[in-house]
């Protein structure tokens, strides 16, 4: 039997509008079953690193991806909006490269998508950042304190450490000649007295410290009285003759730390009187020449130097 070709094509023209909807039906519905099957795809990862203030990546970030499992149609979600891993560098790395681990915990989904995420390539991925200059600089305080009454201080105000380290750029750390404590003013003192003080780092801008606080240290010690009685006068001039003072001897009251006064003989407070300018005879006052930081007063405060022999 013969093949008949214009059967063929009258059968495939009858009702063909009817025929073209139901194939385009078939390929929506066969389109539509595909979607929804499980799969599996690597898709592209958005990486994020946050450096640490004042440093950057030298190299272009590795690529990574994800590999993902859902559906066709869930899949291609992540195309439009791919999924990201964020990571930062700690602040405490002096290093020039640091290794990250990555995991499918790392990565999160801008988008809400049916997809479960399986692995991330690579593992391990390694970031270049710019080298780290540091140097050591010293801190200055500026904290105010005062003694409370019946009270000296001692010595200088300490800091400790003296010196802190910044690091950064070569250029910024270089700039840096000393860091200061914020303002503080302590409380009238009756004891020594260690405090924490902040260091002032708003001018530091993104270069690092080593530490945030220092400690500084204020001796304070009571005031006391010593008297020294019978102290030879000293005349002293540059005018002819022999001169003397009535009368010859003085007391002396020393007032200030008791650890500064224990050591304190006579021949550390010598009393001086000088004659007057012209003249045989005169009432002066006496000068106490004793250690500095200490407060003497001389008994009586003045006396009569005269030529020696005079009336």
């Amino acid at each position: 039997m013969a093949f008949d070709f214009t059967k063929v094509k009258k059968a495939a023209v009858t009702n063909w509008p009817m025929k073209l909807t139901a194939l385009a039906l078939a390929t929506v519905l066969w389109a539509a079953v595909a979607a929804e099957q499980p799969t599996t795809q690597l898709v592209p990862v958005t990486l994020e690193v946050q450096t640490p203030p004042g440093r950057t990546v030298t190299q272009a970030l590795p690529q990574v991806r994800a590999l993902y499992s859902g559906s066709a149609r869930e899949l291609l979600k992540l195309y439009t909006s791919a999924p990201f891993i964020r990571k930062t560098i700690p602040d405490t790395l002096t290093l020039s490269t640091v290794t990250l681990e990555l995991s499918p915990q790392d990565l999160t989904l801008t988008d809400d998508a049916g997809v479960d995420a399986q692995d991330v390539l690579p593992r391990q991925i390694v970031i270049a950042l710019d080298s780290v200059f540091r140097r050591a600089v010293p801190v200055t305080h500026r904290v105010t304190a005062q003694p409370d009454s019946g009270f000296e201080l001692v010595g200088d105000i300490t800091v400790s450490p003296a010196r802190v380290v910044l690091s950064g750029s070569e250029d910024e750390v270089q700039s840096v000649r000393r860091v200061f404590t914020v303002p503080l003013n302590l409380p009238p003192l009756r004891a020594p007295a260690r405090q924490l003080v902040r260091l002032d780092t708003s001018g530091l801008g993104n270069l690092r410290i080593s530490r945030r606080n220092v400690e500084v240290a204020v001796n304070v010690t009571p005031l006391t009285e010593r008297f020294f009685l019978g102290i030879p006068v000293t005349v002293e001039t540059d005018r002819d003759g022999a001169w003397e003072s009535v009368p010859s001897e003085a007391s002396v009251m020393v007032r200030g730390p008791l650890t500064r006064l224990v050591g304190l003989t006579m021949d550390s407070l010598p009393v001086i009187a000088a004659p007057p300018p012209v003249g045989d005879s005169a009432r002066v006052g006496l000068v106490v020449r004793g250690p500095a930081g200490l407060v003497t007063t001389a008994g009586p405060d003045s006396v009569v130097v005269r030529r020696s022999g005079g009336g």
